[in-house]
C-alpha cells in the first residue's frame, strides 16, 4: 500500500477507536490532501532541461512501524493470501472497505478495541505519518516552483522567437557614394531652323501735324456748363423701426396698441353704499375690431354687491383718438355665490399712443332668484402696449 493511503487509514482507525469508547485525548485529524496542480497548457519544448520529478522512497515500515504492527495484530490488516502485505502497493477501495468492516465488527463484542496504551501507539504513528506528509508537501512545493520557472523560460523563449526577423529578410545596406562624372562626348550635328518667333510690339506714334488755319466765325456757341449744386438740407428724424427681418409699415395716425390694462376707483350708490376698485386686462383688436376683456371688482369699504369676476366679448369703433366700446358677457359674484350677466358701454380717449382715459357704464343681472340688477358708472386710466 502507498504511504498516503496508510496515513489516511491510520487516521480513520483512531477516529473509530474514539467512537468505540477508547480512553485518552481527542484523536489527531489529518490535514486535507493538497490540491493537485493543473497541467500547464501545451507549449513548444524549450532548450532548457526539464526539472527532475519528485520520487519518494518506499521502505517497508518506514512510517509508523509500531502502529502498523498493532493494527495487524488486531486483525484489521491480514495481508494477501500469500501472507505478504506489500506496503508500497496502492490499496483499492475494496481493501479499505474490508478494513473498516473488520473494525466495525469488533465494536459490539469489545467496546474497548484499543486500550489507552495502544491508542498512544496509534497517535504516535499518525504523528509520524503527518511528518511524512509535511515532507511530501515540501517536495511538491519545490516541484511547483520548478514548473513555474520552466514556464517563465518558455515564455521568454517564445518572445525571443517572435522578435526574430523573417528568414531571408536582412536589412538593406546603405547606398554607395556616386562615382565621378565621365568625359563629355563630341558635339552633335546642328538641328533644323526653329519656327519664327511672335511679332514685336508696335513702335511709338508719330508727332502731331501742324495746326491748320482758323475757320470763319461760326454761329453763336452753345450754352456754358451749369453751376455747382447748393448744399444738401439737414436730414429728417429717423422713423420707427419695424420688426426684425420685416419691412416697417408706418401705422395710420394716430397710432394705437391693441393690448391694455386699466384700473378705476368708484362708488356704488344703488341699493348698496360703498366703494370698490375695478381692474381689467384685454385686447380689443384680436379679430379685426373684436376683442376680449377680463374684469375683477374688489370691495374697498362700505356695503357693496361684493367681490366678482367677469369675462366679456367686446366690439370697438375708432374715430381719431376716440374709441367706443360695447361688451357683453358673464361672471360670478363670490360674496353672493351667484352667477351674473354683464352689459358694458364705454369710451376711451388716447392722450398719447400708450395712455388713455376712459369712462364706462356697466349693468349686472344676478341669477340667484332675487332678480337684482345693479348699475355702475366709473372712469379711470388705461395703459396700452
Amino acid at each position: 500500500m502507498n504511504k498516503a493511503f496508510l496515513r489516511t487509514t491510520l487516521t480513520l482507525l483512531i477516529g473509530g477507536s474514539a467512537l468505540a469508547g477508547g480512553a485518552g485525548p481527542a484523536p489527531i485529524v489529518a490535514p486535507a490532501k493538497p490540491v493537485s496542480v493543473a497541467p500547464a497548457p501545451a507549449m513548444p519544448k524549450p532548450a532548457a532541461a526539464m526539472p527532475k520529478p519528485v520520487t519518494l522512497a518506499c521502505t517497508e515500515g518506514t512510517y509508523a512501524k509500531e502502529a502498523i504492527k498493532l493494527v495487524v495484530e488486531k486483525g484489521l490488516f491480514i495481508g494477501y493470501p500469500d501472507g505478504q502485505f506489500d506496503w508500497c502497493q496502492a490499496a483499492t477501495r475494496q481493501e479499505v472497505a474490508q478494513v473498516l468492516a473488520r473494525l466495525l465488527a469488533q465494536l459490539p463484542a469489545n467496546q474497548t478495541t484499543f486500550d489507552p496504551a495502544q491508542l498512544d501507539v496509534l497517535r504516535k504513528g499518525v504523528a509520524d505519518a503527518l511528518a511524512g506528509l509535511e515532507e511530501l508537501r515540501a517536495q511538491l512545493a519545490a516541484q511547483d516552483q520548478s514548473i513555474s520557472d520552466l514556464r517563465d523560460q518558455i515564455a521568454a523563449l517564445q518572445e525571443a522567437l517572435a522578435n526574430l526577423p523573417a528568414a531571408g529578410s536582412g536589412a538593406a545596406g546603405t547606398a554607395g557614394t556616386a562615382g565621378p562624372a565621365g568625359e563629355a562626348g563630341p558635339a552633335g550635328a546642328a538641328g533644323a531652323d526653329g519656327a519664327a518667333g511672335p511679332a514685336g510690339e508696335a513702335g511709338p506714334a508719330g508727332a502731331d501735324g501742324a495746326e491748320g488755319p482758323a475757320g470763319a466765325d461760326g454761329a453763336d456757341g452753345a450754352a456754358g456748363p451749369a453751376g455747382e449744386a447748393g448744399p444738401a438740407g439737414p436730414a429728417g428724424a429717423q422713423g420707427e423701426v419695424g420688426p426684425a427681418g420685416q419691412d416697417f409699415v408706418p401705422p395710420a395716425a394716430p397710432f394705437r396698441y391693441g393690448n391694455y390694462i386699466g384700473a378705476t376707483y368708484y362708488s356704488v350708490l344703488q341699493k348698496n353704499t360703498g366703494s370698490m376698485v375695478r381692474l381689467m386686462a384685454g385686447n380689443d383688436s384680436l379679430f379685426g375690431n373684436f376683442g376680449v376683456r377680463l374684469t375683477g371688482d374688489i370691495r374697498v369699504s362700505g356695503t357693496t354687491p361684493g367681490n366678482s369676476a367677469s369675462g366679456l366679448v367686446t366690439y370697438r369703433g375708432t374715430t381719431g383718438r376716440f374709441d367706443g366700446i360695447l361688451g357683453v358677457g358673464g361672471g360670478y359674484n363670490f360674496s353672493r355665490s351667484s352667477t351674473l350677466g354683464e352689459l358694458l358701454i364705454g369710451v376711451d380717449y388716447r392722450v398719447i399712443d400708450r395712455v388713455a382715459i376712459f369712462g364706462e357704464a356697466r349693468q349686472h343681472y344676478y341669477f340667484d332668484g332675487t332678480n337684482d340688477s345693479i348699475s355702475s358708472i366709473t372712469a379711470g386710466l388705461k395703459f396700452r402696449f
